[in-house]
C-alpha cells in the first residue's frame, strides 16, 4: 500500500453551549485544507490588546462541520482493507480533556464514532474475501506506567520481551467476536471500568491511555492487526494550583510516554534505523506497529474557544512535532521551545477514581503472585545529585535554561518515586505474606507450651527468634516507606519552587 506512513490530522469542534453563554469566541482560522492559524489575544507593555497569529500545516485539517464519518473515510477506512494485506494500523486520538477525543472515537448513540465504522468495515471485508480469518478483541489501559486488562476486572498485566524481541503482554485476554454487536458490548464493558478523574474541564476526565485491538487471525496466526488508542487528556501543572502529589506523579508518567510516543512516530515518519519503542510501556507494547508494515493515523483534537488557547498551541506544538513537516521561513519561536522544554510536570485530575460495573461479562484471571523479595535492610536512598541543588535557598532560576534544568531534575525525582512505590507496594505484600507465616508459627509454639510436659525453654527460644524476625520484616519495610515519604516531601517542595519560578520568567518575557 502506497502513500506515507504516517498521517498527522488536526479537528477542531465547535464551541460548546457552555462556552457560548460565557462569551468566549473562536481563535482558530482554516486558511487551506492542510493549514490553520490561532488568534492568541496578548497585552503590550501599555497594556494594550492584540492578536498573535500561529501558524501550522498538517496532512489535513478538519473545520468545525466535519463529521466523524468525514473522518473516517479520509483518513481510516483506506486503512482497514491494508490490515486485511498482513499490516499493522494504528490510530491515536491525542488532545485536551473536552475537546473531544472521546466523540471522536466513540460518537453518541445516533453518531457512530471511529470504533463502530472501523468494526462495521472489517466485517464487510471478512465476509466478503477472508472467510477463513476469524476476529479478536482486547481491551486494556496504562495507567502510571502499569498494564490493566479492562475486560478482566482491571488484572495487572506484564510485558516480557522474549528471545526474537517481540515484545507479549502476560495475562492479556482476547475475545472472539462475530460480529459488530459483539464488540460494541466488549468496548462499552471497558470503558466502564477505565480509570477516570476530575478535572476542571470534564468530570469524567480519561487519566490512562486506553488500548483496543482488533486482532486478524488465521489458524491462530496473527495476519493483520488495527489498533486505537485513546489517549488521555494532556492538561498542564501550571493549569491549576492545587496539585497532589499523586496527580503530578500520575501526570509526570502520563507525559513521558506522550513525549517517548513523538519520538516513536518521528522515527516511523522519518524511516530512522533505530525507533526508541523503549522509551515508555505505551511505546514498548505498541513495537509492533512501529515496526515492519505498518501505517498510523494521529487525530489531534482542539477546541476553539478562547478560554482554551494555552491548551490548543500545546496540541498543536505537540502534533506539530510529531510531523514536523517542512516550512519555508518559519524559525521556531523562542517561547515555543520553552513550552515544549517545559512539559514537566502536568496536571491530570485532582481525584482519581475506579469505576465497576455491578456484574462482569467475562471471567477472572488467574492472581498474580507478587515478585518475592529478600529480606536486607535497605539504607535510604538520597535524592538525585541533579535535584540536590535546586532545594538551596541560595539556588534561583535565573534563565529559561535553568528552568529547563530544574524540569530535567524533577522529571528524575519523579521516576526515582514510581521506581520506590513499585519496591514499597511488593515489600508491603511479602511482608504480609511473612507476617502471616510467623503467626501461624507463633500459633504452633503457644500449642506446644500448653501441652503437659513441654520445655519452656524451647518456647522462650522460639518466641524470641520470631519476634527478631517480625522486627528484621517491620524495620525493612519501614526504611522503605522513609525513603519514599522522604521523596514525595522533597518533589513536593520542588515543585512549589518550580511553578513559582516558571511564573516569575514567563511573566518576566511577557513584559
Amino acid at each position: 500500500m502506497e502513500g506515507p506512513r504516517i498521517q498527522v490530522v488536526v479537528r477542531i469542534r465547535p464551541l460548546s453551549a457552555r462556552e457560548i453563554r460565557k462569551n468566549h469566541y473562536e481563535i482558530i482560522e482554516v486558511t487551506s485544507p492542510c493549514d490553520l492559524v490561532v488568534k492568541e489575544e496578548k497585552l503590550k507593555v501599555d497594556l494594550t490588546k492584540y492578536l498573535e497569529g500561529h501558524n501550522f500545516t498538517f496532512d489535513q485539517v478538519f473545520n468545525k462541520e466535519t463529521t466523524n464519518q468525514d473522518i473516517y473515510l479520509t483518513c481510516v477506512q483506506p486503512l482497514i482493507s491494508a490490515a486485511f494485506d498482513r499490516m499493522k494500523i494504528t490510530c491515536f486520538a491525542y488532545g485536551q480533556t473536552g475537546s473531544g477525543k472521546t466523540y471522536t472515537m466513540m460518537g453518541e448513540k445516533t453518531i457512530p464514532g471511529l470504533y463502530i465504522m472501523a468494526a462495521e468495515d472489517v466485517f464487510k471485508i471478512l465476509s466478503k474475501s477472508h472467510t477463513s480469518l476469524k476476529i479478536f478483541v482486547s481491551f486494556y489501559e496504562i495507567y502510571c506506567g502499569k498494564l490493566h486488562d479492562l475486560l478482566n476486572e482491571r488484572q495487572q498485566l506484564f510485558a516480557r520481551e522474549d528471545a526474537k524481541q517481540n515484545v507479549n503482554i502476560i495475562g492479556l485476554k482476547e475475545w472472539s467476536v462475530n460480529n459488530v454487536d459483539d464488540i460494541m458490548k466488549v468496548i462499552d464493558f471497558g470503558l466502564s471500568v477505565r480509570m477516570t478523574g476530575v478535572t476542571g474541564a470534564n468530570d469524567e476526565s480519561s487519566r490512562s491511555h486506553a488500548v483496543l485491538q482488533i486482532s486478524l487471525k488465521a489458524a491462530n496466526k496473527l495476519h493483520g492487526k488495527i489498533s486505537f488508542i485513546d489517549l488521555a487528556g494532556s492538561e498542564r501543572g501550571a493549569d491549576t494550583i492545587d496539585n497532589t502529589k499523586q496527580t503530578r506523579i500520575d501526570g509526570a508518567e502520563i507525559n513521558k510516554s506522550l513525549l517517548a510516543l513523538k519520538e516513536c512516530i518521528r522515527a516511523l515518519d522519518q524511516e530512522k534505523s533505530h525507533t526508541p519503542f523503549r522509551g515508555s510501556i505505551l511505546t514498548q507494547v505498541l513495537k509492533d506497529s512501529f515496526v515492519g508494515r505498518c501505517k498510523t493515523v494521529m487525530i489531534a483534537n482542539i477546541s476553539p474557544a478562547s478560554n482554551n488557547c494555552e491548551h490548543t498551541l500545546n496540541t498543536l506544538r505537540y502534533a506539530d512535532r510529531v510531523k514536523e513537516l517542512k516550512k519555508i521561513n518559519k524559525p521556531q519561536r523562542r517561547e515555543d521551545a520553552l513550552a515544549d522544554a517545559l512539559m514537566l510536570p502536568r496536571q491530570p485530575s485532582n481525584t482519581v477514581r475506579q469505576m465497576k460495573p455491578a456484574n462482569s461479562p467475562v471471567s477472572q484471571a488467574n492472581f498474580v503472585p507478587a515478585v518475592p523479595l529478600n529480606h536486607n535492610v535497605s539504607s535510604k536512598t538520597p535524592p538525585p545529585k541533579a535535584v540536590e541543588k535546586f532545594l538551596s535557598p541560595n539556588w534561583m532560576a535565573k534563565s529559561e535554561k535553568d528552568l529547563m534544568e530544574m524540569s530535567e531534575g524533577h522529571e528524575k525525582l519523579i521516576n526515582l518515586i514510581l521506581t520506590e512505590e513499585e519496591e514499597l507496594i511488593a515489600s508491603h505484600r511479602q511482608h504480609i505474606d511473612n507476617m502471616v507465616g510467623i503467626i501461624k508459627d507463633e500459633m504452633g509454639i503457644l500449642h506446644e507450651v500448653d501441652q503437659p510436659g513441654s520445655d519452656v525453654d524451647e518456647y522462650a527460644t522460639a518466641l524470641r527468634s520470631m519476634l527478631e524476625q517480625q522486627i528484621l520484616c517491620i524495620t525493612e519495610i519501614k526504611n522503605k516507606l522513609e525513603n519514599f515519604t522522604s521523596h514525595l516531601r522533597t518533589e513536593e517542595e520542588m515543585s512549589r519552587k518550580f511553578y513559582k519560578l516558571q511564573s516569575e520568567i514567563l511573566d518576566l518575557h511577557d513584559n
